[in-house]
């Protein structure tokens, strides 16, 4: 049986590999991205562990690459109904 719950980790488990994917981009396929996430009842909080030296990559000019992940993001999420945070693992 499929429930609500069973289908929202299922969506979380599939943004997680989004995200993952989209950074090895944004890093050019750099060695050492990991993604995990913990799941509230209604945030999910995303952490993307980098290589010191593709930090900058990620992050962009003025934090322009960052906080559009977390726009893109955030988006994807709102339509599941919950929230989504990415957090910089240092």
């Amino acid at each position: 049986m499929v429930t609500a719950e069973n289908q929202l980790d299922e969506v979380r488990t599939r943004m997680g590999r989004v995200l993952r994917e989209v950074v090895q981009e944004m890093t050019a396929g750099a060695s050492g991205v990991e993604v995990s996430f913990t799941a509230g009842d209604r945030t999910t909080i995303y952490r993307i562990s980098v290589p010191q030296e593709h930090r900058g990559k990620l992050i962009g000019a003025q934090g322009k690459n960052i906080t559009s992940l977390r726009n893109i993001l955030g988006a994807m999420a709102g339509s599941y109904g919950f929230r989504a945070i990415i957090e910089l693992v240092v």
